[in-house]
């Protein structure tokens, strides 16, 4: 505890003077008891660091019981000071001895810490190491999966193309029945080709008949509708003069009507101008004369009059107004009947364009008889549609042996481009593994970098270090993994060469399919220009 200098003490009044007096010579005499009994039992005030009360005065204090003065008892105030600047420094040693331990332990705390850093730094590069390696060997397990997959697939479409094959052959079935039921049906058609010439000849005779009911009734219809158009024409011209007509006044009765109603709003507003003048006149006798209000009821009478005779004129103007309104209807609805004329001219026009075709078709059909050789009337037809279909059996047999042959060489041709798209897949799927792998391994190559300059580091840093054991058995531990990491790059570097001579052989088959697909695509091209050139000329 640091003892301070006591405060001064107040003055106070006379009779709390003596009693303070009285008081402070009573615990003066008590606190001088207490020291004479320390002192006899070797205590003293510093050292038994109790508190003495200074602010009491020096000549109030008695003598002790063996005479002696009690200022060599209590420490004075240069010997407080004294023992205050030693406990000072004290104090300030200790605090700088606790601040440089403190730095110390910092020191020690932070290598410490350090020190774990790079344990579990090479704790994670192990770690990362081993985690490679086993996606190393999950992705070598995936590639045997996908090639045991793709072998599978390969399989499955060569399954698939013998089944294709055997469906081909029973389309190939399913088209000589359909022959020799097209052989049946021409038979059939024979029979139907007379039962249809025998129509023919009716609906010749009844076109015939319709052409000229249809003739008679086109004349009639354009008398009419020439008739009704001229007489369209001049209502269309009257309602259009009338409604110009009524347009024309409609505008000139709005004007009117807007400034009548301009005019009658001033009008009121003057009236009701004139009533509050006249209230005001009433209210006040005494401001003007009686000839001067009789006055000026007149002509405010008379205005109500003007007034009265403007409101009947722009009623008659809105009148009017309803009337040109029911004239503006009229004329809606004459535009409407217009409207229905051109509807009924363009209907007309069709009739016209339809009579039109009739008679070209009946014009073809006779220059078609005229055209077919070996047909001079409509008897011989028959026996041309006989000879034509006996035409159309041959070439539709030699049509057949054609595109079976067509077919066969598709199959072969799609058989090629499979192979092909195979081929390229492999191929592709080759080189992305060869890039992976390569990316790999130059990813492996800077990992064996990086491993191996941190363990020249570490063999650097703690050569000099005694405790080494550790830091030995570290390095071998990394030495063991660049070990593995090269045997895995030697690994990698021989599934590149086989990768780079599959890729070779993939691209080698695909040349010769591309040739392959080729020349089947030249065949398919001939004949397609001979089945052409069948068709062209029978």
């Amino acid at each position: 505890m640091i003892l301070r200098t006591p405060p001064m003490r107040k003055r106070r009044a006379d009779s709390e003077a003596v009693a303070d007096a009285d008081a402070d010579a009573d615990a003066d005499i008590a606190l001088v008891k207490s020291v004479g009994r320390a002192s006899a039992t070797g205590r003293t005030p510093v050292s038994d660091r109790r508190l003495v009360l200074y602010d009491r005065p020096t000549a109030l204090v008695p003598a002790g019981p063996s005479g002696e003065p009690l200022d060599d008892m209590v420490c004075t105030y240069h010997c407080r000071q004294m023992v205050k600047s030693e406990f000072m420094v004290a104090l300030d040693t200790a605090e700088k001895q606790v601040q440089e331990y403190q730095t110390k332990l910092d020191s020690l705390e932070e290598q410490l810490s350090k020190s774990e850093d790079e344990r579990m730094q090479f704790l994670d590069k192990l770690n990362y190491v081993e985690q490679e390696l086993a996606a190393t060997k999950g992705r070598e397990s995936a590639l045997q999966e996908r090639l045991l997959k793709e072998l599978g697939g390969y399989q499955e479409r060569y399954h698939d193309q013998v089944k294709k094959i055997n469906e081909l052959e029973v389309q190939l079935n399913k088209e000589i029945d359909l022959r020799i039921s097209a052989e049946s049906s021409a038979s059939s058609a024979k029979e139907s080709i007379i039962e249809l010439e025998g129509k023919l000849q009716r609906l010749s005779e009844s076109s015939d008949r319709e052409k000229r009911t249809l003739k008679k009734e086109l004349s009639y219809m354009k008398e009419d509708l020439a008739f009704s158009a001229s007489k369209l024409k001049a209502e269309l011209e009257k309602t259009k003069l009338r409604a110009e007509n009524y347009e024309s006044e409609a505008t000139v009765l709005n004007e009117q009507l807007m400034n009548l109603k301009k005019q009658l709003d001033e009008c009121l507003r003057e009236k009701t101008e004139m009533e509050l003048k006249l209230l005001n006149s009433s209210s006040l006798p005494d401001q003007h004369a009686p000839t001067d209000d009789q006055k000026l009821i007149k002509l405010l009478q008379e205005e109500l009059r003007n007034y009265e005779k403007e409101v009947h004129e722009a009623r008659k103007l809105k009148t009017s107004h309803t009337n040109v309104e029911l004239l503006k209807e009229k004329l809606l609805e004459e535009q409407g009947r217009r409207e229905r004329a051109e509807l009924e001219l363009s209907k007309l026009q069709e009739i016209e364009a339809k009579a039109h075709k009739l008679e070209l078709e009946l014009a073809s059909c006779t220059t078609l008889l005229s055209n077919i050789p070996d047909v001079s009337s409509y008897a011989d037809i028959p026996q041309k549609i006989a000879d034509l279909q006996k035409q159309a059996l041959t070439n539709l047999n030699k049509v057949g042996e054609v595109t079976s042959q067509l077919k066969e060489l598709e199959v072969a041709l799609e058989f090629a481009d499979l192979s092909k798209q195979r081929a390229e897949g492999e191929a592709t799927l080759a080189k992305e593994r060869a890039e992976n792998a390569t990316r790999e391994v130059k990813r492996l190559e800077l990992m064996l970098a990086a491993i191996s300059e941190e363990r020249d580091k570490l063999r650097k840093e703690h050569a000099l270090e005694p405790d080494q054991s550790g830091m030995e058995k570290m390095i071998r531990e990394l030495e063991s993994t660049i070990q593995e990491q090269k045997e895995l790059i030697s690994h990698k570097d021989t599934e590149l060469n086989i990768m780079n001579e599959r890729l070779s052989l993939e691209a080698r088959k695909a040349k010769s399919l591309e040739r392959e697909g080729d020349q089947l695509r030249s065949q398919v091209a001939l004949l397609e220009s001979k089945v052409r050139t069948f068709e062209i000329n029978p």
